[in-house]
C-alpha cells in the first residue's frame, strides 16, 4: 500500500475531511489532495506528525509491516552537564514544552560545581492525546 493510499484510509476511517485534516496540519487542502493520490508524497520531516496524528507508527505509514524481532524505540534517559541549576530547570521547562517525544521524568543533582540534569523521555505516551501544528 501506497502513502497516499494509507493516508486517505487513515483521515476517512477518522470520518474528517480534507479541509480539516490540512489544517490540523498546516498545509493546503491540494497538498492533501496530492498526497492521497499519488501526486506528491509527504516531506520525509511530516512522516512523524502523520504518524502521530493518526496514531500508528511510521512503519505503518509507509506500509512496512513489523515484526517481533524489530527493535522498537520506547524510552531514552539523557544526561547533561549544566553551569546552574536554573539552567537545568530551563530546560525541563523546554523539554514539557515539547509534544514528541514526551518527558516522563528528570532529576536536577549537583556534582562539586558542576550541575547534572538527568532526563527520561518516553515515545508512546499519550500519542493519541497530542496535537502536532
Amino acid at each position: 500500500m501506497d502513502i497516499g493510499r494509507t493516508i486517505k484510509e487513515l483521515r476517512q476511517k477518522r470520518g474528517i475531511t480534507q479541509e480539516e485534516f490540512a489544517d490540523a496540519l498546516q498545509v493546503s487542502v491540494q497538498t492533501i489532495s496530492r498526497w492521497e493520490n499519488g501526486v506528491n508524497a509527504p516531506d520525509l520531516s511530516m512522516l512523524p506528525k502523520l504518524a502521530t496524528y493518526f496514531s500508528v507508527t511510521t512503519d505503518y505509514m509507509l506500509g512496512l509491516e513489523r515484526n517481533d524481532r524489530m527493535a522498537k524505540l520506547l524510552k531514552t534517559t539523557e544526561t547533561f552537564e549544566l553551569s546552574s541549576k536554573q539552567e537545568a530547570e530551563e530546560m525541563v521547562l523546554r523539554f514539557r514544552g515539547e509534544k514528541f517525544p514526551a518527558l516522563k521524568d528528570y532529576k536536577i543533582t549537583t556534582d562539586g560545581d558542576k550541575v547534572i540534569l538527568e532526563v527520561t523521555k518516553e515515545f508512546n505516551s499519550n500519542l493519541e492525546s497530542k496535537e502536532f501544528h
